[in-house]
């Protein structure tokens, strides 16, 4: 009697399913192959780096007037810490452009009147 009640309170343990094994092992080799892929990508990218570097054009330093060294120094190594080492700088402009932000300004507040 007590072996009839354990076998009725404990439902018995069902493996999964052949379809359900199938899509498990489906994903883990479709993670392999993704991350596979990437480093092959990556290797590709450091290979043709070496073989082929940018050249940098010898057109001569850039100084703006006015501007110290020390600032294009800061200036060259955010633009290559945020946008990589294969970007190179053509010209640093001191221009004011506090006329042009006024100007756009001026633009807006014209363009949200009503026209008569």
């Amino acid at each position: 009697m007590m072996l009839s009640l354990l076998a009725q309170a404990e439902p018995a343990a069902q493996p999964i399913s052949i379809q359900t094994a199938l899509l498990i092992i489906l994903g883990i080799a479709c993670v392999i192959a993704i991350k596979s892929l990437a480093d092959l990508h990556r290797r590709v990218d450091e290979l043709a780096a070496r073989v082929n570097p940018r050249k940098m054009a010898a057109a001569g330093p850039i100084h703006p007037q006015g501007m110290a060294p020390e600032v294009i120094a800061v200036i060259s190594a955010a633009v290559h810490e945020s946008l990589g080492h294969d970007i190179r700088i053509v010209s640093i402009s001191t221009e004011n452009q506090s006329a042009t932000w006024s100007m756009e300004g001026r633009r807006q507040i014209f363009g949200s009147r009503k026209v008569r």
